[in-house]
């Protein structure tokens, strides 16, 4: 029985990100990414269902791609867990889910 209720697959991405709060630039610290979204470290947690603006660019890729995303987790952070959100791609273009989906699995290929 599959607990994890996900739509796709995970893997861990390790790079800065900028994301766009009402046009001020904020930089966070990517965790983890899926074709439908990503987790992001960061202190400035905007509030569930705030939509914001991404730049990502993945590892191997000359061109990052910007997309729309709303806030569907935040998490204040303590001494077990650093402070960020969890984020749903909007208007994720096919082509760019593509991208991630083949990082995704070369990361699993790597672990296994």
């Amino acid at each position: 029985m599959n607990r994890d209720p996900r739509e796709y697959e995970r893997a861990p991405l390790t790079r800065p990100v900028k994301f766009f709060d009402w046009g001020r630039a904020v930089a966070a610290d990517a965790v983890e990414i899926s074709a439908s979204g990503i987790f992001l470290k960061t202190q400035v947690l905007l509030a569930e269902g705030s939509m914001l603006t991404l730049r990502v660019a993945l590892p191997g890729q000359r061109q990052a791609f910007t997309v729309l995303g709303k806030v569907v987790r935040t998490v204040k952070g303590g001494m077990l867990a650093a402070a960020g959100m969890g984020i749903r791609f909007v208007d994720l273009r096919p082509a760019e889910r593509e991208v991630i989906c083949a990082y995704v699995q070369q990361r699993s290929l790597e672990a296994a």
